[in-house]
């Protein structure tokens, strides 16, 4: 399981921040320096787990006008430009098979607009390792635990809970139902409460490092020049999944 966000989703939210303004249930960060300063939202999504190396990086760019103009590079790599729907603003995508930036790199993020230049600089953290029991039985808490990680702002936990026969037979799931557990912490354990975990079957999933500012209001960014918004980095190897089985209660 590969955490990405979609390029559309990242292009809707930037929207979303930019004209919806913010509500009980959207979180916004500050307001740019000025109305003709575009948002700039960017991400690198890296995974070195064995032979499923990978790295994902996309820039989106929106404003009032759009600008006409998109180029972007990380640490000197181009990212092409990709066509959105029309009116969602701009797009440029990197895809590799491979690990580009290991931890510890510094990535410096350029991109050139018709409204000017702007940089941002995040250095890619360490991968986190993830303790995790075995099996826990239905009605149990569930909790992940990993040391501090250097060079991460914060964590991101990202888990399914796949239904066992079991509970299959009983009914109460189709067979192409899962359960999405999730959840973002700067802390190094997450929690899960037993009411997260309704059915048996097996919670499997990952905790990715993230390095950027933390996604909470008022947050300023870190995108700076001709434009402002957000450079995170993301990076988890094999050490940050884990699999629990989740047993009837004794």
């Amino acid at each position: 399981m590969t955490l990405r966000i979609s390029p559309l989703v990242a292009v809707a939210t930037a929207l979303v921040l930019l004209s919806a303004g913010c509500s009980d249930d959207i979180i916004c960060p500050e307001a740019g320096p000025a109305d003709t300063v575009p948002y700039i939202s960017a991400q690198v999504v890296q995974n070195s787990d064995g032979p499923d190396e990978s790295t994902h990086a996309e820039v989106v760019c929106t404003a009032d006008p759009l600008p006409s103009l998109l180029i972007a590079f990380i640490n000197g790599r181009t990212l092409p430009p990709v066509v959105p729907p029309e009116g969602l603003g701009l797009l440029a995508v990197l895809d590799d098979d491979m690990v580009l930036w290991q931890p510890g790199t510094s990535c410096s993020l350029e991109v050139t607009t018709s409204y000017g230049y702007a940089t941002a600089t995040v250095v890619m953290p360490d991968a986190a390792a993830v303790t995790a029991p075995a099996e826990i039985s239905l009605g149990d808490t569930l909790k992940l635990v990993w040391r501090n990680v250097a060079d991460a702002d914060y964590y991101e936990v990202s888990a399914v809970l796949v239904p066992d026969a079991g509970a299959l037979m009983r009914g109460a799931w189709s067979s192409r139902d899962t359960l999405a557990l999730s959840a973002t912490t700067r802390e190094t354990f997450a929690v899960f409460l037993p009411g997260s975990i309704v059915s048996t079957g097996v919670v499997s999933g990952f905790v990715a490092t993230v390095a950027g500012p933390f996604p909470e209001g008022g947050a300023a960014g870190n995108v700076s020049g001709d434009g402002w918004g957000f450079f995170t980095l993301r990076y988890r190897d094999s050490g940050s999944a884990f699999d629990v089985v989740v047993s009837d209660v004794p």
